[in-house]
């Protein structure tokens, strides 16, 4: 007859390796919160915010504008069908100048919501590398706008990027847990495959689980290291 395990012989045997659970989910929260701490470079990021106006004498089914290949494009082709603000956002990461600028960090120029404004994101294992080329993407952005658009409007920052104090990533609370988690997992498999493997037959119950059969008595094996065991 084949042994058939219950939730409480689980839990008893996970009970039966408290100890190594324990030790191994310990470990395993360690080896997480170290690895994260001095193995997983810290990225900071900030963020600039500007706004494009147009002008409203400016008319965009007349009016053409220099490529960022230097020839003539038609303004009302590139801004039919998105906002200008849409627009510039894709210009200012194309321009030469403003890559120039943006090479030493990882930067994203998107717009809010569909609106004029322009969202500035500097990512950087350096705060204030991130601030700076954030800030200097703002301050470069009316000259190249008026490289291609002339007097059409004009770029204004509304919000400079603050040097960040704390890194957006990496996140070492989900760390800390998914090592926490990997412990946890790994010690009661562990546990698991040590009471499978060990074929030793248990005091009385464990006879009686596995052969259906009652035990009546037990002998003591007085010879045994450490005093006397049962047999």
């Amino acid at each position: 007859m084949t042994k058939q395990l219950t939730i409480g012989d689980l839990l008893q045997m996970f009970l039966h390796h408290i100890r190594l659970i324990i030790i191994l989910t310990l470990v395993a929260t360690l080896i997480a919160f170290l690895y994260v701490t001095y193995m997983v470079t810290p990225v900071y990021t900030t963020s600039a915010l500007i706004l494009v106006q147009t002008d409203s004498a400016f008319d965009y089914s007349t009016s053409t504008s220099s490529s960022l290949s230097g020839e003539k494009v038609d303004v009302n082709s590139v801004s039919s069908s998105v906002t200008l603000a849409n627009t510039c956002a894709i210009m200012f990461t194309q321009d030469p100048d403003m890559k120039s600028i943006i090479s030493g960090a990882s930067v994203s120029i998107n717009s809010v919501e569909d609106t004029y404004f322009l969202r500035i994101t500097a990512s950087s294992p350096d705060p204030n590398t991130a601030a700076t080329i954030a800030n200097r993407v703002a301050e470069t952005a009316p000259a190249v706008f008026a490289k291609y658009f002339a007097d059409a409007g004009k770029v204004d920052t509304v919000e400079e990027a603050s040097i960040p104090s704390t890194p957006s990533s990496p996140n070492k609370s989900r760390y800390i847990l998914m090592g926490f988690l990997i412990g946890i997992v790994l010690s009661l498999v562990i546990s698991f495959l040590l009471e499978i493997v060990d074929t030793t037959i248990k005091p009385g119950d464990d006879l009686y689980k596995i052969y259906d059969i009652p035990v009546f008595g037990e002998i003591i094996d007085f010879d045994a290291e450490g005093g006397a065991k049962k047999k």
